[in-house]
């Protein structure tokens, strides 16, 4: 069971996003689907770079084919340690 609001508002999206996806499948409606995904890329194994994969920093991993990449950027690196949670969190990063 969720344990925030951020968590409810989270699980809701992904309800909605599972509506969307499984009544585009139903009818077998094309759609386009656009992707963000942080994390390490390599070469997919025995692809001769023709596929990559990347693992996001939960351990998912994902496999792709470099005709489908919009664009490619850095990730900013993340400070270590907790992530805020709420505004109030990081009220006191805040520079003006």
């Amino acid at each position: 069971m969720p344990d925030s609001t951020s968590e409810r508002d989270q699980d809701r999206a992904r309800g909605e996003v599972n509506a969307r996806l499984s009544a585009a499948s139903d009818v077998r409606e094309t759609v386009d689907l656009i992707l963000a995904v942080r994390g390490r890329v390599v070469t997919a194994p025995g692809a001769r770079r023709q596929r990559w994969r990347i693992r996001t920093q939960r351990g998912h991993v994902l496999t792709f084919r470099p005709e489908f990449v919009v664009a490619v950027t850095p990730a900013r690196r993340r400070p270590a340690g907790p992530r805020p949670t709420t505004p109030a969190d990081h009220a006191d990063t805040v520079r003006d």
